[in-house]
């Protein structure tokens, strides 16, 4: 399953836009994704991920910088300052990667959708999504997290994959019944 990075649901009343399955009991809405809302579960992710939880490696790379400025000053022009230099760099370019690599992904995906719509369903075995793009579910076992942002939330299912999830046509029950279902686990 695969989710184009962030979502909008579409603006339904709730009753219409719940469908009871009478054979599994699964709850499924209809939701509408926008660009936006892609966009900004991918610079989330970033911003949390790559700047805010990798504190000691930012820490690493100022020093390194330290280091680099002191030995240019000192008149140091060996290959050691070339090394150095580089290493500071490295946390920007890991940066600029990941977040190159979830854009393309996430914003790429939702673009190629004909239509931004999906069915999202709460089963027994887990989380079902189906769209234009293909079809697929996530077991309960394999989600870890939810970020739960303005609009959507971020579902992961591991540190470097997430689903979004519309949230505007979802009843408050059932969302604390999906954060219930993550949390406890």
């Amino acid at each position: 399953m695969s989710d184009p990075g962030g979502t909008e649901a579409q603006h339904e009343d709730t009753a219409s836009s719940r469908r009871s399955d009478a054979v599994t009991g699964d709850r499924t809405y209809r939701v509408t994704y926008t660009e936006a809302i892609v966009r900004d579960a991918v610079r989330s992710y970033v911003r949390r991920r790559f700047l805010r939880e990798q504190k000691a490696l930012w820490l690493v790379a100022f020093l390194m910088l330290l280091l680099f400025a002191y030995l240019l000053w000192t008149g140091d022009r060996s290959w050691l300052l070339g090394i150095i230099g580089v290493a500071a760099l490295l946390p920007v370019l890991f940066v600029v990667a990941g977040w190159r690599a979830h854009h393309a992904n996430t914003v790429g995906r939702f673009r190629r959708m004909p239509s931004p719509v999906a069915e999202i369903a709460f089963c027994e075995d887990g989380l079902a999504v189906a769209s234009a793009l293909g079809s697929g579910l996530l077991p309960w076992t394999s989600l870890t997290e939810i970020w739960e942002r303005p609009g959507y939330w971020m579902i992961f299912s591991g540190p470097g994959q997430f689903n979004t999830l519309p949230i505007e046509a979802i009843p408050d029950e059932d969302l604390q019944w999906l954060r219930s279902r993550i949390i406890s686990r």
